[in-house]
């Protein structure tokens, strides 16, 4: 940290002492003050910034109070020097604080509970002794000695609870923290799952024309065909070959840093659509949208198969938002689940402006879509659905079908049996 931004955290902290020890009881005789701000020093000390100096931050803080009191008893109709004498012990008790402070942490990065706890104890009790010394010129009695610990005690106790408190606040922090980057993680496997999904159903398609090109270079081997014309076959059928193997090499690498950085191979339908309910509602927040969610799960269930289930629903909660946004900017989106026999059924479902009847019957074709991008005229190509439905047909052996009556409801229904889904919990 620069030496300027030191400086001013410094006066900062100083000038917060200054002000909350002006909130104070006097308990005792000889004008000896009871104030909370000797509770917020250590705390201030240990959470503002731990490369601050102890020694100066209690000389800056003695100095400031003071030079605050004694000025404010001045203007109060008392003598300058007898203000100045009257407020010295008050200022020298945050010096002494501070060395005694300073003395025992020496490294306030390392420093435990146990003996912060000890040393803000000793610190409070040692430095009320000795102002209470300076201000009476005589050595406190046993009684107001008692008196003095009883007060260390007690702020000790607010200072206790305090960092236990900030303790604990870290930690939700850092535990929401691990849940955000968890989430994201499950959601970026999830979209690689599917990328190599559909990377190894092309792969059997590039199989295909490769096999088409060898059979035409054989076909035409058999015939009076130039020769350049029967390599060029021969050639693709080559290339097209080479093309897999690169291609079958990245959907490897894929699957090997995946299963290295996330290996949980299953999960809870319902701590699924914890994932999806929180992720939606970020992008939701992101939008501004007022979109209303409702998450139910009637039949829980253990699933080796959440990334898949996770990109069906994540596309079909996503096409809900969209198609809201595009309409009316507001409304509800639902997703039941519950097992009918032999099967799950889920049901994802918006009070959006819905699908057209002429455009119902082919919103699952691969290529078709309503969306467009208003700022380029780019049409959305639509491969979602038609994705969302290789899964849950191929993947699944399900089905799944839609309905939709505009500003009304636009329902997908979506039936897995349970063979495809469950594991024993």
């Amino acid at each position: 940290m620069k030496s300027r931004t030191k400086w001013k955290y410094t006066f900062v902290t100083g000038l917060c002492i200054t002000l909350v020890s002006e909130i104070y009881w006097n308990l005792f005789y000889n004008g000896l003050r009871v104030s909370l701000s000797v509770a917020l020093f250590p705390i201030l000390l240990l959470t503002l910034d731990l490369d601050l100096s102890t020694l100066w931050i209690g000389f800056t803080s003695g100095i400031m109070i003071f030079l605050f009191r004694g000025i404010y008893a001045w203007i109060g109709q008392d003598t300058l020097v007898h203000a100045l004498r009257t407020v010295l012990p008050g200022g020298l008790y945050y010096i002494f604080y501070s060395l005694l402070f300073y003395l025992a942490v020496r490294n306030k990065h390392t420093v435990k509970f146990s003996r912060l706890i000890i040393s803000v104890l000793c610190c409070d009790f040692i430095s009320n002794w000795m102002e209470s010394l300076l201000r009476s010129g005589v050595f406190p009695s046993q009684s107001h000695s008692l008196e003095l610990l009883a007060v260390a005690v007690v702020r000790t106790t607010l200072v206790g609870f305090t960092f236990i408190l900030i303790e604990r606040y870290h930690s939700l922090l850092t535990r929401k923290e691990h849940e955000q980057r968890y989430q994201r993680l499950f959601l970026m496997t999830a979209e690689l799952k599917n990328e190599i999904y559909f990377m190894k159903k092309n792969s059997e398609e590039i199989e295909q024309i490769m096999g088409n090109a060898y059979r035409l270079y054989e076909s035409l081997s058999d015939r009076q065909i130039e020769p350049q014309v029967r390599d060029c076959a021969l050639a693709i059928a080559r290339d097209v070959h080479e093309i897999k193997k690169d291609y079958l090499g990245i959907i490897m690498g894929l699957e090997r840093e995946i299963n290295n950085e996330y290996p949980e191979t299953e999960m809870k339908f319902s701590d699924l659509l914890t994932i999806l309910k929180e992720f939606t509602y970020s992008q939701i927040d992101a939008k501004d949208l007022p979109i209303f969610l409702a998450f139910q799960c009637q039949d829980d269930f253990m699933t080796q198969a959440h990334y898949s289930l996770m990109l069906i629903l994540k596309n079909l909660v996503n096409n809900a938002i969209e198609a809201i946004e595009f309409g009316q900017k507001k409304g509800h989106i639902k997703i039941t689940e519950n097992k009918a026999g032999t099967d799950y059924l889920i049901n994802v479902c918006d009070d959006g402006p819905g699908i057209s009847e002429k455009n119902l019957p082919r919103v699952f074709q691969h290529g078709f879509s309503t969306k467009f991008d208003q700022s380029t005229g780019n049409i959305y190509r639509g491969v979602g659905l038609s994705g969302v439905k290789s899964v849950v047909e191929e993947r699944f052996h399900g089905t799944i079908s839609v309905e939709s009556r505009p500003y009304v409801k636009t329902e997908f229904r979506i039936q897995i049996p349970a063979s495809s889904l469950e594991e024993e919990v």
